[in-house]
């Protein structure tokens, strides 16, 4: 299984402001430094074994905390995690400070792509997608948290902000992410009896991926044409989209212009990699 790097996935960072290092930061050896952590839990049950083998190996969970922890101060250390919990959704517990993508949805993921009847390809793009999102959004979710940011519509909508627009800006890499990531939710939206627990425990609903389409078709409106033409974006919230985006973009670029470490290089981050061969 080859890794699809996600050349802008961290560059949502670029978005902050770009000081200097503060002294006493850079002066700190990185043991002291709060920061992103990694855990690979092993499953209990084998069928989960091919997850836990390939997103280990391709390092999944650690080049995002790498990319994170080059670019952001934390107040606290964070963990991503892996693990088997029963459930097919992601989760942020504030109270531990860890966002987990559970096997049980990279499963269910892995049966709906299949259940779209798209090519073999494409349904590794949608898998690549719809966990690459969920991941940052859960980091989203964390950084509203840890840094106490506002968040008008609740930590949920912070969260699919925030893997928005980092989606965003590796499209304008050239990574095609996005555009899948919107064809999987809707495509999951769209099959209400698969049992699929992160669309409920998100709230995750036809109003909340419309809010995550517009701003990717204010990115890039000519990689979403599908979005327009299926009504995921309406007709008449389309010419406003690239508006939205400037608009939440520029908000997270002030929330995270304090708690920015260094200015990014190019960032290192990938996608989630693509389902491993069954």
């Amino acid at each position: 299984m080859s890794a699809r790097p996600l050349r802008g996935a961290a560059a949502v960072l670029l978005l902050a402001g770009f000081g200097a290092v503060p002294a006493a930061l850079a002066a700190a050896p990185a043991a002291e430094r709060a920061a992103f952590v990694t855990q690979y839990e092993r499953p209990a049950a084998d069928d989960y074994l091919v997850f836990y083998d390939e997103l280990r190996r391709e390092r999944f969970l650690d080049s995002v905390a790498d990319e994170l922890n080059r670019v952001l101060e934390l107040p606290a250390s964070v963990t991503l995690r892996l693990a088997e919990c029963g459930h097919s959704t992601t989760a942020w517990d504030g109270a531990e400070r860890t966002a987990t993508i559970c096997y049980e949805f990279l499963d269910a993921v892995l049966v709906i792509a299949g259940d779209t009847g798209a090519s073999a390809d494409r349904r590794e793009q949608l898998f690549s997608g719809a966990v690459t999102f969920a991941l940052f959004a859960e980091i989203g979710r964390a950084l509203t948290q840890l840094y106490g940011l506002p968040a008008r519509h609740g930590t949920g909508p912070a969260g699919d902000e925030f893997a928005t627009i980092t989606l965003a800006s590796a499209e304008r890499a050239g990574d095609a992410t996005a555009a899948a990531a919107v064809e999987f939710y809707d495509a999951a939206l769209g099959q209400p009896d698969s049992g699929f627990e992160y669309l409920e425990t998100h709230a995750f609903d036809r109003a909340r991926l419309e809010a995550v389409a517009c701003l990717l078709y204010g990115n890039a409106p000519g990689n979403h044409g599908r979005s327009l033409a299926r009504g995921i974006v309406p007709a008449a919230r389309a010419p406003r989209c690239a508006e939205e985006l400037v608009a939440v973009a520029t908000a997270w670029e002030l929330a995270l212009k304090d708690h920015t470490r260094v200015p990014p290089a190019p960032p290192a981050a990938k996608a989630a990699p693509p389902p491993p061969a069954t």
